[in-house]
This record gives C-alpha cells, structure tokens and sequence, in this order.
C-alpha cells in the first residue's frame, strides 16, 4: 500500500460526505425498488411529499427545504406535472408557480404512503430499532453542522479583500 492509498482508505472510513454519499446510494436503490411497482422513484416520492406536505408550495420553496438546486429540482416537477400527478397554478418561474398535487397524485400518494410505511418498517427491523433512530439523529446533527461550517466559510470568503 502507498501512503496515498492508505489516505484513501482513510477517507472512506472518516469523511461523513463520503459515507453519506455511499449511503445514500444504498438507501435510493432499496428505495427505488420498493416504489417500482408504482411507476415512481424514490425521487419522484421526496417531491410528491414535499409538494403534498406543503400549502401550494414553489419550486423555490421547496428547493430551499429540500437543499437541492432549483433548476434541477424543476425538472423532476415537470416529469410528474407531464404524469399529471402535480398541478402548477398562478406566477411565473420558480418563485411564482405554486404547485399541488392532483387527484391522481393524491391517489399515487395513498398507495406510495403504505409502500413506504413497509419499506421503512422493513428497514429498521433489518437495521434495529436504536440504530434507526440514532441515525435519524446523527444525520440531522451532521447537517446543521455542515451548514455552521459552510456558513463560517463563507463569512471567511467575504471578509477577505
């Protein structure tokens, strides 16, 4: 092993973005599959719920809840709008537009609500109960984190000349 290759290993095993990227992944593909059988993805159900929890939200609103750029969050809104599983009414662009499901949206959500209610009881069971929880919590504290230090960058990045 070179000592560049022994610093690889270490940052698999020490940075959190690069777990958290890894685990991601994982957590999408059991996602995805889970939700198959819909015709949606785990994507398509993060911006069903985000659409469906909120009055009439904007694209930018929920860019700015989900941490995600708006340009891309947009195109996955167009591909459920297409499905006419998402209404967009009144303004222009990403601030304007609000958006709501549709009746066919609020029926693909009852059925992808149970599929994901299985899908996290299954997932905890193989995971355990604490474990689940615990992660739960170590990923919201990671975020806030994150963001103190993003924002200690960039209060950093202003003051110099």
């Amino acid at each position: 092993m070179t000592e560049a290759s022994d610093l690889y290993r270490r940052i698999e095993t020490e940075c959190p973005a690069f777990q958290a990227r890894v685990t991601a992944r994982a957590l999408t593909r059991y996602y995805n599959a889970c939700f198959r059988p819909l015709g949606i993805t785990a994507e398509q159900f993060s911006l069903l719920v985000g659409v469906g929890g909120s009055h009439e939200p904007t694209i930018a609103e929920l860019a700015a809840r989900a941490g995600v750029d708006a340009t891309t969050l947009s195109r996955g809104v167009k591909s459920l709008e297409q499905r006419g599983l998402v209404r967009n009414d009144g303004g222009q662009g990403r601030a304007g537009k609000r958006l709501a499901l549709t009746r066919a949206g609020r029926r693909l959500m009852a059925e992808s609500t149970a599929v994901w209610e299985r899908a996290r009881v299954q997932l905890t069971a193989a995971a355990g109960e604490e474990t689940s929880r615990v992660a739960g919590s170590v990923m919201s504290q990671l975020a806030v984190a994150a963001y103190v230090a993003a924002s200690a960058i960039s209060a950093a990045d202003s003051a110099d000349p």
